[in-house]
């Protein structure tokens, strides 16, 4: 029972109904305003992000873009080419330490090699020059003599200057060296 007399009564139950429409209008307005100001930081981190991940797609398709494969191509058939070249030579080369550990090991006590230095004449032949010291001329004749037994050796140049001491002689030999001994095949 309502003391209202009814156009009263349907008129405040508009006007209830109005409030509650326009505070649930308010209640949606400043829900949606609060979102937004809280939403906004992430939005322009997404946006900036985005701008900054294409932007570096595009960078790295124009890298790839530049990149010529057709050059790479031709590098690596270059490098190709010396490998061969390389390995070619390699199978052409005789092995020289053979040589230098003979020498060394027919050195007799008292004869001291302080250079040993391989040159190579025009004909294509190989030279080994060798200097040192003998502490006897009796030993070092026997060091020549050693060497001149040597297959791999064509000859064997002592000059005269290495037999004027009698002990304590410093002595030059140069040693010419047979082509199937060392040098490259053809």
């Amino acid at each position: 029972m309502s003391l209202l007399t009814e156009n009263y009564e349907k008129e405040f139950k508009r006007e209830k109904f109005l409030r509650i429409l326009i505070g649930f209008a308010v209640i949606l307005i400043v829900a949606f305003l609060v979102g937004l100001v809280f939403m906004l930081p992430s939005y322009f981190v997404l946006i900036f992000s985005e701008d900054d991940i294409l932007r570096r797609f595009k960078a790295a398709e124009e890298v790839f873009e530049k990149k010529e494969f057709k050059n790479l191509e031709e590098q690596i058939t270059a490098i190709n080419s010396r490998i061969s070249s390389f390995e070619k030579n390699e199978s052409r080369r005789r092995e020289f330490a053979a040589l230098l550990r003979k020498i060394a090991a027919n050195t007799p006590n008292g004869t001291k090699i302080m250079l040993i230095n391989l040159n190579k004449n025009g004909e294509g032949l190989y030279t080994l020059s060798i200097q040192g010291e003998a502490a006897e001329r009796g030993g070092f004749l026997r060091y020549v003599e050693r060497l001149e037994s040597f297959n791999e050796f064509a000859s064997v140049d002592s000059p005269v200057a290495n037999l004027l001491k009698e002990t304590n002689a410093s002595f030059a030999l140069n040693i010419k060296i047979k082509p199937d001994a060392y040098g490259y095949t053809k």
